[in-house]
């Protein structure tokens, strides 16, 4: 494992690169081919030690490397606190070209989830295949007049005083059916984040037209996207509910952070879908 630093766009930026070690199985003497590196990306508030255990178990076998998002773990704020997908594409982008990795698997959890997309979205060439670990619901889809009533609150109650108060509120809603551990990790990294970050994050994640996103990947030849759910992820904005096209499977009995909550279940699925014909 290498513990490295790359010039992005808005900053350093950290990132675990575990080289592979065991050649795959079908790819035989001589052959050519090769199987994409795996490209992780945490979601609002974590770092690449999220990805722990799905590191753990694909890293032998191909290239993995797990990214902290500006702001992040190691990984420099940006000085104009721009925290969009589409800005925390470009650092993704970086990191692949710094890296030379043409063409990867990209892997996103939640927040990640949508720079992930926004990634596949603007270069469909760099991603050979999409993991979504639990997604956001695409919040532009829901009725205007439900928009209108509940939206323009809930960010005025995180752009005041007590805003870290609706953030842990917002957190543990999504923490239902978590571990304990997965509980104490998740609310200590709510208690630990920069207002501007989450504020920033939290607009962005309502403005984010994922499905428009998910359209614009899945038109391109060779698309391949795929689901990894917690039982929660069952709204009609889903993105498996919206596009079928999006298989998907349920980990049961696991919160929005299910590579916490089961980790060799999750690294299990991961694997299957990375071995997928």
């Amino acid at each position: 494992m290498r513990s490295l630093t790359v010039a992005g766009p808005a900053g350093a930026l950290h990132i675990v690169d575990h080289p592979a070690a065991v050649p795959r199985p079908d790819a035989g003497a001589g052959s050519s081919r090769e199987a994409p590196p795996v490209v992780l990306v945490h979601g609002m508030v974590s770092h690449a030690g999220f990805w722990e255990a799905p590191l753990a178990h694909v890293a032998g076998r191909r290239r993995a490397v797990a990214i902290d998002l500006r702001g992040h773990g190691a990984s420099e704020p940006p000085p104009d606190a721009d925290y969009a997908p589409s800005a925390c594409a470009a650092d993704v982008l970086a990191v692949l070209d710094a890296l030379a990795l043409p063409r990867v698997a990209l892997v996103g959890h939640s927040y990640g989830a949508l720079v992930a997309l926004a990634v596949a979205a603007e270069h469909p060439e760099r991603v050979a295949r999409l993991l979504l670990a639990d997604p956001p619901r695409d919040f532009t889809q829901i009725p205007a007049e439900v928009q209108a009533q509940h939206f323009p609150p809930y960010l005025a109650a995180l752009a005041a005083d007590g805003w870290r108060d609706t953030a842990v509120a917002t957190f543990s809603e999504a923490l239902a059916g978590s571990t304990p551990a997965t509980r104490e990790t998740v609310l200590a990294r709510v208690a630990a984040t920069p207002h501007d970050r989450m504020l920033g994050m939290s607009r962005h994640l309502l403005e984010f037209e994922a499905v428009n996103a998910l359209d614009r990947y899945l038109a391109a030849p060779g698309a391949r996207a795929h689901a990894i759910l917690a039982p929660s992820n069952a709204w009609p904005q889903s993105l498996h509910a919206l596009r079928p096209a999006l298989t998907a499977v349920v980990l049961p009995e696991t919160s929005h952070w299910l590579m916490l909550d089961a980790p060799a279940a999750f690294a299990a699925e991961l694997e299957a879908w990375l071995d997928a014909a």
